[in-house]
């Protein structure tokens, strides 16, 4: 009961994000899940909750900003139709937001260690890892299944 209860407290803020990003229904539920798997697997403390989601969810929000500008980046430079200066900034432009996603990367490692303690930060490593998997082997049967169909 405890973890459902702090599922659907740090849901509401997530699905906010999701929905600010273009998220639809199916981005609610990925994020709803993750929220879940991580929960269990951190095992956190009552205490420990609200101030790990803050932390974890600000750095979420970082960590998706400087994704899609490395994404952006990179479409960039792989447009052959662009100048080569043009192509070179914006390779420059990918390693750079990359710099910067390890530094943003140290700096809550940081503070996420001041809520959780160095094993729980492990299995968050794991849980994140862990969950994309699965994520992405879901995705890869649902494919399959419309390949199916078709």
């Amino acid at each position: 009961m405890k973890k459902i209860i702090l599922i659907t407290f740090f849901l509401i803020p997530s699905t906010g994000f999701s929905q600010r990003q273009g998220g639809g229904a199916k981005q609610q539920q990925i994020q709803a899940a993750k929220i879940g798997f991580i929960t269990e697997k951190l095992n956190l403390t009552p205490e420990q909750a609200p101030q790990f989601w803050a932390v974890y969810n600000e750095f979420e929000r970082k960590r998706l900003d400087i994704l899609q500008n490395i994404r952006r980046s990179s479409e960039d430079a792989n447009s052959l139709s662009s100048t080569d200066d043009k192509i070179l900034s914006a390779h420059k432009q990918v390693i750079a937001q990359r710099k910067k996603q390890i530094d943003l990367e140290e700096e809550y490692m940081v503070k996420l260690l001041k809520v959780i303690s160095v094993r729980q930060y492990t299995e968050l490593q794991k849980a994140e890892n862990n969950f994309k998997k699965m994520l992405l082997q879901r995705v890869g049967r649902t494919n399959d299944k419309a390949d199916d169909d078709n």
